[in-house]
């Protein structure tokens, strides 16, 4: 994509150009020298719109949140919805590398993040918590969703890289030991790193609601 004159440039296309380069190559690739690049213009024309690459990103994450919708009923159980909503945050997640690490490190952005936190806050409420439970809960699912999509996008990252993973020379490692030194593991042993992420992903978070209907 060209810009003829920087006279075309606003924020909305600097932001959608940003977002299909989070979707490509991660959010670590997003620079204003990248979307300058893209657009056809210097990345002095960017800053007449945005302030710097850390604004950029709070834009980006908050176009991203703007498209968050649960996909249960508004009549269903509590625990359908923040289901859903862990669910739901995953799969638009996996869809822009890097920005769940992101918000581990800066935290939520941007108008949308209220919304999309009132959603699970809402859900929480409804199953009759007290503030402090609902705040508990809330940090929670959204610490098990950022998390885990981060430990996914990473494992992306490292098979693109072609970097090796040490999990199954782990476990065959514990062959070289009496199964008497470390008899659990040694038991166990066959059974660790079979889960898919997926399935990791929803049986942390269904512990998590589990605990929760037990508080």
């Amino acid at each position: 994509m060209n810009v003829e004159s920087s006279a075309a440039l606003n924020r909305d296309l600097i932001v959608d150009t940003a977002l299909a380069i989070v979707r490509e190559d991660g959010l670590q690739k997003v620079t204003m020298r990248a979307v300058g690049s893209r657009l056809g213009v210097t990345p002095m024309a960017l800053y007449r719109h945005i302030g710097d690459r850390e604004e950029l990103s709070r834009l980006v994450v908050d176009r991203i949140g703007a498209a968050f919708e649960l996909d249960c009923a508004g009549e269903a159980p509590w625990d359908e919805k923040a289901t859903s909503w862990a669910r739901v945050q995953r799969r638009g997640l996996r869809q822009y590398p890097g920005v769940a690490a992101w918000l581990m490190d800066n935290g939520p952005a941007g108008r949308n993040a209220y919304r999309v936190l009132d959603l699970l806050a809402e859900a929480l409420t409804e199953a009759g918590f007290d503030n402090a439970q609902v705040a508990r809960g809330a940090t929670l699912i959204m610490s098990w969703t950022f998390s885990r999509v981060a430990i996914e996008d990473n494992a992306d990252l490292r098979k693109a890289a072609r970097r090796p993973n040490r999990s199954r020379e782990f476990v065959s490692g514990l062959s070289d030991f009496d199964p008497d030194d470390y008899p659990a593991a040694s038991r166990v042993g066959t059974e660790l790193f079979t889960l898919s992420m997926e399935e990791i992903f929803d049986v942390g978070l269904q512990s998590i609601i589990h605990g929760l209907k037990h508080l």
